[in-house]
């Protein structure tokens, strides 16, 4: 499928009685490599930017641009249109068929950063109302690109080789440990995040497989320290160490099951996918096909009672 706008590369298609309301100019500090995929990228509007975006699924999607569903009953929609010969976008949405905006993007590639120009046009907004209106959309999109750079930056952070860590770290003994948590470790060639999680230890890899972005704890209510206590922080410890269940007292071992059988869940706040921390299989969206990468082990050290992070 393509554009349903006819001559959608064309300014103002549909010969309405649009209305330049107000221009946006920015450096982003960001490459136009990086911009460009933004603008491709449909999928973060509703999660990044979730205070502007109230509902978006996607109709369809091509090398030509996307179109997407803006309400839930599929009575309005955003065409995006992509004029990449003359480095430049459009887009447009529509209430019931009827165009109510078209907002055509430029880009110029400055090195490292990206200049980009964007003008907003709107139909029969009578000159007096044209300095508010045009406000609303300098606002709107200051947001958004605030938002989309410090996203871009993050990945091209993420995409810049950086030097690989050792197998394993030494994270001190337990109780030394959970003072520091949560925290971020290296272990070769992946970041991991250790935290305390309704008292079980958890290694997770701290970025998302879909776009590098940063995986969190999906339910803060489970961040309970009152139960973090040695015996069930001790469960989660490798079974070959001498802190492992066996261990355990009948009541905490109870609580250790309990826990050791919830589902524990990251997500990306940047698209929203979801992926389960024990078996690192992708929640949602259904149809993904990427999957979190297996963490390195937590064991301890049987002479000191250390805590190690990966394999010595």
């Amino acid at each position: 499928m393509t554009a349903l706008q006819k001559n959608s590369l064309q300014k103002n298609p549909n010969d309405l009685n649009l209305v330049e309301v107000a221009c946006y100019q920015r450096l982003i500090n960001a490459s136009v490599e990086r911009v460009w995929e933004n603008v491709r990228d449909w999928e973060h509007l509703p999660w990044l930017h979730e205070s502007s975006f109230s509902y978006v699924s996607l109709d369809t999607q091509g090398e030509w641009g996307w179109r997407t569903w803006a309400s839930e009953k599929h009575t309005s929609h955003v065409e995006l249109c992509i004029d990449t010969q003359a480095q430049r976008y459009v887009a447009r949405s529509y209430r019931k068929q009827q165009q109510v905006t078209e907002i055509w993007t430029s880009l110029r590639a400055e090195g490292a950063q990206t200049h980009i120009s964007v003008t907003f046009a709107v139909p029969d907004i009578a000159d007096a109302d044209k300095t508010a209106v045009g406000q609303l959309y300098l606002d709107l999109y200051s947001r958004l690109w605030d938002e989309d750079e410090e996203m871009m930056q993050a990945r091209q952070q993420q995409l810049t080789p950086a030097p690989a860590g050792p197998d394993s770290i030494n994270l001190g003994p337990l109780q030394e440990l959970l003072p520091r948590l949560p925290m971020e470790v290296r272990i070769r060639q992946h970041n991991y995040q250790v935290c305390a999680v309704a008292g079980e230890l958890l290694v997770y890899p701290a970025r998302c497989p879909h776009l590098l972005g940063p995986l969190s704890i999906l339910d803060d209510s489970i961040l309970d320290d009152s139960i973090l206590d040695d015996s069930i922080l001790n469960s989660s410890i490798s079974d070959s160490s001498p802190l492992a269940k066996s261990q355990l007292d009948s009541s905490a071992q109870g609580r250790a099951d309990k826990i050791h059988a919830q589902t524990l869940q990251v997500r990306c706040p940047w698209h929203g996918y979801v992926f389960d921390i024990r078996s690192g299989a992708c929640l949602s969206p259904a149809n993904a096909a990427c999957r979190l990468h297996r963490s390195p082990p937590l064991q301890t050290n049987g002479a000191s009672g250390d805590v190690i992070l990966g394999v010595a």
